[in-house]
């Protein structure tokens, strides 16, 4: 039979070797958070109590010691009563083999996950929705542009040589038109030479 020595920590014999691991690591979590709480602020050391209880820091005994006299500092350090919180116990003490409690425990059921699970399937589709929507309306968008892209680029490009050619085009005849006129006044200027 294994040495029960090795289940003791602290003061406290343990069920398993895990849990008295357990109660030594708590033990230097302990002298930890006392280096910490350095100056006494009755504001911070509770604070850091409210902390360690949010977090379960401690879980065994030998950490329950420990907070204990934290409750009992923050007392003397004149913090109201009702602001210091109890600290749970999330272990059972007293173990009854009572047929009324396994009765209320057989009643008593989980929430159901399906439903968890239904709300996050519609946000899914409903965010797929609204990104779809986004899509399409990018490609509108892009479609309609006046800049040219991967959607629109042989439109817009025939359009900006169609109106290049018709640019082209009207300076075409103004030229044509300056240049007759040109011819007409060296006609005009020739003929009253010969005059």
């Amino acid at each position: 039979m294994a040495d029960r020595t090795e289940f003791c920590a602290e003061g406290y014999r343990f069920a398993t070797t895990d849990d008295a691991k357990q109660a030594l690591l708590e033990k230097k979590k302990a002298a930890y958070f006392e280096s910490k709480l350095v100056n006494r602020n009755p504001q911070n050391m509770l604070s850091v109590y409210d902390k360690i209880l949010d977090e379960k820091v401690f879980l065994t005994p030998a950490g329950w010691e420990y907070l204990k006299r934290l409750q009992e500092e923050l007392r003397l350090l004149g913090i109201e009563e009702e602001k210091i919180r109890p600290i749970p116990m999330y272990v059972t003490f007293v173990h009854h083999n009572n047929r009324e409690e396994a009765s209320a425990r057989q009643r008593i059921k989980p929430a159901k996950k399906k439903d968890a699970a239904k709300s996050r399937f519609i946000i899914s589709v409903l965010i797929n929705v609204i990104l779809g929507f986004m899509v399409a309306a990018m490609f509108v968008i892009s479609l309609n542009s006046s800049n040219p892209n991967i959607l629109n680029y042989k439109k817009n490009i025939e359009n900006e040589y169609a109106a290049w050619e018709q640019e082209l085009t009207e300076r075409e005849k103004e030229l044509r038109l300056k240049q007759a006129q040109l011819e007409q006044d060296q006609a005009d200027v020739e003929a009253d030479k010969e005059d």
